[in-house]
């Protein structure tokens, strides 16, 4: 048997195997920095929500019942501690003073969070007054939009027998009698339909006026009159 001879020269001079830098071990630095960058923001959001949610404002709260209409006084009023929320309406504990000596404007519960609104100088309708809803078409009422605190006056147009019944209305020289009737108001509310351009007022009016009122406008003989605003 004949042993064939291996050729040393050729695999010595067969040249080494080398093997292209790996990409990925560049990668890793910049895989790093943006980790970093990431682990940062996070704490910085997270802190941001620590704060904001560790801050804490006082504010005004019915220490007791506070019913509609009555004076307020300090005694009636605390404060308390919470986390500022922009979804509730709340009076700072330094405006209490602007409630003092104004009468409640709604009932608030004991431990409630007292509103801006929760305080009135006077109460609508006074001793004596009374509120009407009026519902007038287009033409009963001025051009001007009305606001409330004008001054108006409600004329109410009678029937022709409001006269003959002896009903009381406004002298008229050439008859004797007008129908006619002229009721002094305040408006307190405004609201208008845009689709069938139908305004509802509801006026203060004295409380011996009420009835007749109400009842001219709900037979649709009303109207309304704006007096001067530089009053």
């Amino acid at each position: 048997m004949h042993q064939v001879p291996v050729d040393d020269d050729r695999s010595a001079t067969k040249p080494p195997m080398t093997t292209a830098p790996s990409t990925r071990s560049q990668r890793r630095p910049l895989f790093a920095v943006l980790s970093g960058l990431l682990i940062l923001l996070g704490a910085a959001g997270g802190a941001l929500v620590f704060l904001n949610t560790g801050a804490s404002v006082e504010v005004l709260a019915a220490r007791v019942h506070v019913a509609r209409g009555v004076v307020m006084t300090a005694e009636m009023f605390t404060t308390v501690t919470i986390a500022p929320n922009q979804q509730l309406t709340y009076l700072g504990a330094e405006e209490l003073s602007s409630l003092l000596g104004k009468r409640a404007a709604h009932d608030v519960a004991a431990g409630a969070l007292v509103g801006p609104g929760a305080g009135v100088e006077a109460m609508i309708p006074a001793t004596g007054r009374s509120v009407v809803g009026l519902s007038l078409p287009p033409g009963a009422e001025p051009a001007i939009p009305l606001l409330v605190g004008d001054q108006v006056r409600v004329i109410l147009t009678e029937p022709a027998y409001a006269c003959a019944a002896g009903e009381t209305g406004i002298a008229d020289a050439g008859t004797g009698c007008s129908v006619d009737v002229v009721i002094p108001g305040l408006v307190v509310a405004t609201a208008r339909d845009a689709a069938s351009g139908q305004v509802t007022v509801s006026v203060d009016v004295a409380a011996a006026d009420a009835p007749r009122t109400a009842a001219a406008a709900a037979l649709g003989r009303a109207a309304v009159v704006l007096d001067s605003r530089d009053n």
